[in-house]
Order: C-alpha cells, then structure tokens, then sequence
C-alpha cells in the first residue's frame, strides 16, 4: 500500500522527470501535487515554486513560497527563493524582510549576509 507521504516522492520524482522531458503542463500538475500531498516537506514547495518560476508565473510561485514559509519560516532555501524572486521583481522591501530572516537562520553565510548590506543599500 503507497502512503501519501510515498505519494508525494512519486508525484515529486514524475514532476521533475517530465521537467527534464519539457513536459511543462504535466510537470507542474505533478509537482503541485507533492506539494500538496507532503506540506511539512519544504522542498517540495521550493521546486514546485521554482518551476511555476520559470514557467513564467510568477505571482503563483510567490504565493506558493511565501505559504511553504509561513509553515517553515527558518528554511534557507524557501527564503533564498523569495528574496531572489522579490529582488528580481524589483521589490526590494519586500527581498530585505526575507532576507534579514534568512540571515538570522544562517548567521554564517556571508550570501546572505551580502544580501541584507545591498538590500539595505538600496533604500
């Protein structure tokens, strides 16, 4: 018998199998899925995020991350994304908040740690 948690590693691995395919449509489909299936695993959030991204939806892969960080306010990679998603977007504001708590989560990385200096640089 599949647990949903196995469901979601199915669903996770289908979706980045049909990434590699081009298989856009199916890849999100599957993604979101282990997303759903697995909400305490934040890295399904990240990539599924990270592929609505570069599908070119944008504003549905900033709610999808800032919803995984609500759950998991410390994970570096979910906080990574937004502020680079943000900066990007031109939000600055925004990228800094995420920013200085990715660098209280990581105190010793100096990317981070840069992140917040030209954030705040550019107020």
């Amino acid at each position: 018998m599949i647990r949903l948690s196995n469901a979601a590693d199915l669903h996770h691995a289908l979706g980045l199998l049909r990434v590699r395919q081009g298989r856009t449509a199916s890849a999100l489909r599957e993604l979101r899925a282990a997303s759903t299936l697995a909400p305490e695993n934040p890295r399904y959030a990240y990539v599924y995020a990270v592929a609505l991204h570069s599908s070119g939806k944008f504003r549905e892969a900033l709610a999808v991350l800032k919803k995984a960080e609500a759950k998991h306010p410390s994970d570096p990679d979910l906080l990574g994304a937004l502020v680079a998603m943000l900066r990007e977007a031109g939000e600055d504001e925004s990228a800094l908040g995420y920013a200085r708590k990715a660098a209280e989560a990581l105190p010793d990385d100096e990317g981070m740690q840069r992140w917040v200096r030209e954030l705040q640089g550019n107020k």
